[in-house]
C-alpha cells in the first residue's frame, strides 16, 4: 500500500470517523473499568472493558483493510491503463508501417498514379470560385467495392453517390 492513497483528501472523513469511533471505544471500556473496580461491579463489566478496546482494535484494521484493497484496484486499474496504452501505440505503429506499406506498394504498382502527399496548408488549396470551374473541381475518389468481398461497404458507397447525384442534380 503507497503512503499517496491514504494521504488522499478523499480519506480524510474516514480517517475521522475511524479516529472518533475508537476514542468512543475507549472511553467506553474505560468506563467499563472504573465499573469492574467499583464495590457493584461484576464480571460482565470487566469484559465488556476488554471488548470495547477490541471494537475499537477493530475499527482500525477495517479501515486499514479497506484503505490496502482501495490502493491495490487502484494500482490494478494504473497496471490496466498503461497496458492499453501501450496496446493502442503498437496497434498504431502497426497502421502507420501498414499504411506506408500500402502507399508503396501502390507507388511500385502505378508510378503515375501514385498519390502526391505534401504537406500543404489551408491557405494553399483554392476553392473554384465559378460553376464552370466547381463542376471539373475534383474532390476525392470512391473506389468501387467488391460486393463480394465487403457487403456493407458497397452499401455505403452506394449511398454516398446516391447522395452526391441528389447534390448534383440541386445545383444544376
Amino acid at each position: 500500500m503507497g503512503t499517496g492513497s491514504i494521504s488522499k483528501v478523499k480519506w480524510l472523513p474516514g480517517h475521522l470517523l475511524v479516529v472518533v469511533a475508537v476514542l468512543v471505544c475507549l472511553r467506553l471500556g474505560w468506563w467499563q473499568w472504573d465499573r469492574t473496580r467499583e464495590a457493584e461491579g461484576t464480571l460482565q463489566n470487566f469484559a465488556y472493558a476488554i471488548l470495547w478496546p477490541a471494537f475499537g482494535a477493530s475499527f482500525i484494521y477495517m479501515w486499514w483493510r479497506f484503505l490496502s484493497l482501495e490502493a491495490s484496484r487502484e494500482a490494478e486499474d494504473d497496471r490496466e491503463l498503461d497496458e492499453d496504452l501501450a496496446l493502442m501505440s503498437e496497434q498504431e505503429a502497426a497502421d502507420r508501417a501498414d499504411r506506408a506499406e500500402l502507399l508503396a506498394l501502390q507507388a511500385s504498382a502505378a508510378p503515375d498514379a501514385a498519390p502526391q502527399l505534401t504537406n500543404a496548408h489551408e491557405s494553399d488549396v483554392t476553392e473554384p470560385t465559378d460553376d464552370a470551374d466547381r463542376e471539373d473541381w475534383f474532390v476525392g475518389t470512391v473506389e468501387e467495392a467488391d460486393e463480394d468481398s465487403d457487403p456493407e461497404l458497397a452499401a455505403y458507397n452506394r449511398a454516398l453517390a446516391a447522395l452526391a447525384e441528389e447534390d448534383r442534380r440541386r445545383a444544376g
